[in-house]
């Protein structure tokens, strides 16, 4: 009862081998979501409650009860039950845009991936930071420096101006 992915929010200091070890070791005792070596987390519930309504042609198996509530998650005020793993199988329907929600929705819920396939282990928000960081720092904060102290010239230059000289 293989999958393609899954998805959880702890432990989150795995490598690929040991969260191959944990996955394997779990389906081996029969795959039951509720027994899975994974912490319970509303992270995951909500992620669980995203996907089955985002993206159906992924066949999903999580410990997350069915969502029954209506109109957007936006609006819901009550939160998802605790689910500890969701994981994925990607059919001959799923398309890229479902890849992309699944990333999507693990960045937003701050979770682990896991790609069975190739082996790979992801924290999307993590990797995320480290790509915003690369990108903004030096080259963003030097034009937020240059920006403001222009901004700051101007002001001084705006103020002086506007006093009369005896």
């Amino acid at each position: 009862m293989e999958y393609d992915l899954y998805v959880w929010e702890a432990p989150r200091d795995l490598d690929a081998a040991r969260a191959a070890g944990l996955v394997q070791g779990w389906e081996a005792e029969g795959g039951d979501p509720a027994a899975s070596p994974f912490e319970p987390s509303s992270n995951t519930g909500w992620f669980a409650r995203e996907m089955a309504r985002d993206a159906p042609s992924v066949e999903l198996l999580t410990d997350s009860p069915a969502w029954i509530a209506r109109g957007p998650i936006w609006v819901q005020t009550e939160p998802a039950p605790p689910a500890r793993v969701v994981a994925m199988r990607l059919g001959p329907a799923s398309s890229r845009a479902d890849l992309e929600e699944i990333l999507g929705l693990a960045t937003k819920y701050d979770l682990v991936l896991y790609d069975a396939r190739q082996g790979r282990v992801t924290q999307p928000l993590e990797a995320m930071s480290e790509y915003a960081s690369a990108t903004f720092w030096p080259g963003g904060a030097i034009r937020s420096i240059v920006i403001g102290l222009v901004a700051l010239v101007v002001t001084v230059v705006a103020w002086i101006a506007g006093i009369p000289i005896l």
